[in-house]
């Protein structure tokens, strides 16, 4: 996995601190003790411990800040959550919606410094100094102040996220288990659990200033019966892609990262495969059998092809089925960003024939005779359907 990454990961400015860099003491260590750090991380855990000594100050001070607010705080509208599988249209999809100038969402930097919002000036000099302009893979833009996932900024509040898995890999079943079905937590833990994501949530919200939060996180694809505990009026939007082109493109996005966070030593290539597969499947099952508890009219399910084809009739859509408002406000500034987006293809080295007979195997459940020949190229935005309406 080093080896097939090494030039790719050449064009990023990798710093040797770990995205633990913004967890609490307490979550930090937490997460260490569950695995065991390899001689090549120990800069890394070092410089990372610094850095979150560092900050403690300014983390207490911010509680101080923010106690008093986020207890009388309340949403103003249901927050949104995207889900979906890694490389399923979610980004897309939560960038096109955070243009709307209602929607608020968790930003690059909130999702890596969430106990330090209140003190941003100082840590996001830090972070823009260090961050790459690109994700691994896809070249997708990063900026700071950018719409982002939330897991990182999660597994910073408190030690039982899923993310844990790019720290150390090999006990993915493990992280899983724990950040989605709370195996092995105590009641005080899944209180913890529960109240710190209902506290990020709310700040983000707060810190936003709008009327809507939108929550992107794969993992959430898993987590439905946790969501609607805490927000019984959340809208939900699943999105879903064919699974050969999904394992292909997330086996190349974790080649990519996770060699850059991880803190063991990294496994062989059959194990990532074996991981990706066993948490597809996971996932989706997980989705299925909690998927009945949202409400009527709360979920919309679209499929990747849709939004690439038609990226506006997909917004209508959402509107209008989901949210039950019109998309006139938000419609310009969603037009803009799909002009700046080019029309290409990702060079990718196609599926291997291994990979391939892997995904039938162990997905067959999921194909569709209609699914696209694997290793076939994405299905591209057609330009001329930017500025249309259903």
């Amino acid at each position: 996995m080093q080896h097939a990454t090494q030039p790719q990961m050449s064009e990023f400015r990798i710093p040797p601190i770990s995205t633990l860099a913004g967890a609490g003491l307490v979550s930090f260590f937490s997460v260490l003790r569950r695995g065991r750090v390899a001689p090549h991380a120990y800069l890394k855990v070092l410089l990372t411990t610094l850095v979150v000594l560092v900050r403690l100050p300014f983390s207490l001070w911010e509680q101080l800040v923010f106690a008093g607010r986020l207890r009388t705080f309340r949403f103003k509208e249901p927050p949104v959550f995207i889900l979906g599988h890694w490389r399923s249209g979610t980004t897309l999809l939560h960038n096109l919606l955070s243009k709307d100038p209602t929607s608020g969402y968790i930003t690059t930097y909130g999702s890596l410094f969430p106990n330090n919002l209140g003190s941003a000036a100082v840590f996001k000099t830090f972070m823009r100094l260090n961050m790459p302009d690109r994700r691994p893979a896809d070249r997708v833009e990063l900026n700071v102040d950018l719409p982002q996932e939330d897991e990182f900024a999660f597994g910073n509040l408190q030690p039982n996220s899923y993310y844990n898995v790019f720290y150390f890999p090999s006990r993915y079943r493990e992280h899983y288990q724990r950040a989605v079905h709370h195996e092995g937590l105590s009641a005080r833990e899944r209180e913890r659990w529960y109240r710190a994501y209902d506290t990020l949530l709310r700040k983000a919200a707060l810190v936003s200033g709008r009327e809507r939060l939108l929550v992107k996180n794969p993992v959430n694809t898993a987590r439905i019966a946790h969501l609607l505990k805490l927000y019984p009026d959340a809208r939900f939007i699943h999105i879903h892609r064919d699974p050969y082109a999904v394992v292909h493109s997330t086996r190349r996005f974790f080649e990519a990262v996770i060699p850059t966070l991880c803190l063991e030593e990294l496994p062989g290539e059959d194990f990532l495969d074996d991981l990706i597969l066993d948490v597809y499947d996971r996932m989706h099952r997980d989705y299925q059998a909690q998927k009945h508890l949202i409400p009527a009219g709360q979920l919309l399910e679209m499929d990747y092809a849709e939004l690439m084809r038609d990226p506006m009739g997909s917004m209508h859509r959402i509107y209008a089925q989901l949210l039950k408002r019109d998309l006139h406000e938000a419609a310009p500034p969603m037009q803009a960003y799909l002009s700046t987006q080019k029309t290409h293809a990702v060079h990718a080295r196609p599926m291997s024939e291994a990979l391939r007979r892997k995904v039938q195997e162990r997905l067959g459940a999921y194909l569709h005779p209609l699914d696209a020949t694997p290793g076939s190229a994405p299905v591209m935005m057609d330009p001329a359907t930017l500025h249309t309406t259903p």
